[in-house]
């Protein structure tokens, strides 16, 4: 289990194009930024919001800022796993994209917007015309200096943002469809954000659910990858590096609010999790603001 920030001061733009997987390791974690995440080979699903969103080629995940969350793809020779990955700092985008309305509206709302959907699927096309822009960049711009990679950065992510925008809308015109059953694993998710910050007893939220504690452990490992436990240690963490990051609560606080009243452990495990003490990861907050 591992919850990690991908810090975005130093350079606003993280791309990856075209990574090949046939060994993945996936864990709860979180980004500064937003996080695109195109596939284009293989199968698995998406952790967020309480909510599972099923992965596959075509797919495009769409991230807002510290969104906990955990992609998990079986990963094999016969079974690979490729996907393009574009992460930003929203802000670094501000200055090039009001020069386009239409998508700056879109990206405000990508940003800080209330998010129902956040997987849309393109069709050959458009994945054809994402990759396009991709390979460019990659071709043309990695070796620019730094402002000329950021500009070439912003406009290759508003063009990537515009096509995303236009597939969006037409997700938007077929959400009337059916609507799914919800799954074991989203209504125990939705059970410990209500409770993650008492301590955990297995037997209650198996009552609440009405199955034996075994079956509600092994649904939950079986639809998400990941323990029950993981998955409540990586949203206390969470929400102990908003505290951290937000507010002057004394850091022993900080602990117990989350749920992990022992203090020496907490400091343990926040370290563990994070790399820092939970004193160093606030100093470096501070100092970013």
């Amino acid at each position: 289990m591992l919850l990690a920030q991908f810090q975005l001061d130093k350079n606003p733009f993280y791309l990856q194009y075209k990574n090949y997987c046939e060994e993945y390791k996936s864990f709860y974690h979180y980004h500064q930024g937003i996080e695109l995440l195109i596939v284009h080979r293989g199968r698995g699903h998406a952790v967020l919001n309480q909510k599972m969103y099923t992965l596959e080629a075509g797919s495009i995940l769409c991230l807002q800022p510290f969104q906990l969350h955990r992609v998990h793809f079986e990963v094999s020779k016969d079974s690979p796993y490729e996907r393009s990955l574009l992460k930003f700092e929203p802000t670094a985008l501000v200055a090039y994209i009001k020069m386009f309305p239409a998508v700056n509206r879109f990206f405000e709302h990508l940003w800080k917007g209330t998010l129902t959907n956040q997987v849309i699927t393109t069709n050959e096309s458009d994945d054809a015309f994402i990759l396009q822009i991709l390979s460019h960049f990659f071709d043309k711009h990695l070796s620019q200096s730094d402002t000329e990679y950021y500009e070439a950065a912003s406009l290759m992510t508003i063009q990537i943002l515009d096509r995303i925008r236009r597939l969006w809308h037409e997700t938007a015109l077929t959400e009337n469809a059916p609507i799914r059953s919800e799954r074991h694993s989203e209504k125990i998710m939705q059970w410990i954000e209500m409770n993650y910050t008492a301590p955990f007893v297995l037997e209650i939220l198996a009552n609440e659910l009405h199955l034996s504690k075994h079956h509600v452990s092994h649904l939950f490992s079986s639809e998400t990858g990941s323990s029950i436990t993981d998955y409540i240690m990586s949203r206390r963490i969470r929400q102990a590096c908003w505290l951290l990051n937000t507010e002057t609560t004394p850091i022993e606080q900080v602990g117990v609010s989350v749920g992990i009243p022992n203090f020496s452990y907490f400091c343990r495990l926040f370290k563990k999790i994070t790399g820092f003490s939970p004193l160093q990861y606030r100093s470096q907050s501070f100092m970013q603001k």
